[in-house]
């Protein structure tokens, strides 16, 4: 077990107590956890060498051990693989512009939506990520930009709405001072209910769950979307934009539908005037997202026609952006980097 997790178990108080530790032991934990991003016992300089001998044989200080570190020169974008205590690895991203740092935390070992173009599912669900393993994601990131991170998207590996009950405690502990938050799914209809339920269980309390929602939408019928999402996890575009102004109703907050152009199979102009109606029915924004050509056989339109697709768009009365490609030396679309290593692991046991 990590030290986040252990402290957030009622087995990790029981022992403090049973070690004898006063109260306040457990506060000061948290604030070297999550304030000053320890990632070793050693750094825990105002604990008794006992009680950090004595952590030390019940949790790990920090749940991700970094087995590679890659950094575009061209942009500065940060990708890490790191390695859980049970072998399996995962991805997480910090995207640096002037004015902010964000990080892209991943919330599965894998992933079960599996996803044409998106190499995180490429074979499927391992496990979900521990709450704990959720946030030394964020620490990470917090300790390579010398601060706490400004954005928090949760757009790396895994379907995020699949894995709620390690999440939601996850960010309710680490997104203090964050500006906010951002939560993408493919269109999982009681995930969705369900966030709107706890941001208005929230609403009367200090307590904010009002998280961002991005749907990755992909398709503008439900023809489009089942070339590209399989049948197991994809629910009807109908169901699913109801449960989105359910959310919206419930947090005040603007949707995102993420697009991502496939050249041939999304991008036509029946289908950019469908997406402009839906963005307006929803009232929502638009990121578009040229399909990467490293995670499938798929490919992206030509630059010049994704631009003119934003300036379509906006001529339709949608607020569009064109996401910039970050990271591309270094793998940064989720699932590139684990798939990657894991071939080389693979190769040098062949011999």
């Amino acid at each position: 077990m990590n030290l986040k997790d252990f402290l957030a178990s009622e087995q990790g108080r029981a022992q403090l107590k049973e070690w004898g530790e006063p109260d306040f032991r457990l506060r000061q934990l948290n604030q070297w956890t999550l304030e000053r991003f320890a990632a070793s016992y050693e750094e825990m300089t105002n604990l008794p060498r006992e009680l950090r001998q004595r952590l030390a044989q019940v949790a790990s200080p920090f749940a991700l051990e970094v087995v590679e570190r890659l950094q575009d020169p061209s942009d500065g974008t940060v990708k890490w693989l790191s390695r859980l205590e049970d072998g399996h690895t995962v991805e997480t991203v910090l995207l640096r512009v002037p004015e902010r740092t964000t990080v892209c935390l991943s919330t599965q070992v894998g992933c079960p939506v599996r996803c044409v173009f998106c190499a995180s599912g490429r074979n499927g669900l391992v496990r979900n990520l521990t709450a704990g393993e959720i946030m030394d994601q964020v620490m990470l990131a917090n300790r390579e930009a010398g601060k706490r991170v400004d954005n928090i998207v949760v757009m790396g590996m895994g379907e995020p709405l699949l894995n709620l009950e390690a999440l939601v405690p996850a960010l309710e502990r680490i997104a203090f001072g964050v500006r906010h938050v951002t939560i993408s799914t493919s269109g999982i209809v009681p995930g969705i209910l369900k966030l709107a339920r706890l941001a208005e269980e929230a609403s009367s309390s200090p307590l904010s769950r009002n998280w961002n929602l991005a749907l990755s939408l992909h398709g503008v019928d439900d023809e489009s979307r089942a070339r590209i999402i399989p049948p197991h996890h994809r629910y009807p575009l109908a169901e699913i934009f109801q449960a989105c102004r359910v959310h919206r109703e419930k947090t005040g907050r603007m949707l995102t539908l993420e697009y991502a152009l496939v050249r041939g199979q999304n991008d036509s102009v029946a289908a950019q005037r469908r997406l402009a109606e839906i963005a307006r029915e929803l009232r929502a924004k638009v990121n578009l997202i040229p399909c990467n050509p490293n995670a499938s056989v798929l490919e992206a339109p030509e630059l010049r026609r994704c631009r003119q697709w934003a300036e379509e768009l906006s001529a339709r009365g949608v607020q569009a952006t064109l996401r910039h490609s970050r990271g591309q030396a270094i793998l940064a679309a989720c699932g590139q980097l684990r798939q990657q290593w894991q071939r080389q692991r693979s190769q040098e046991a062949g011999g």
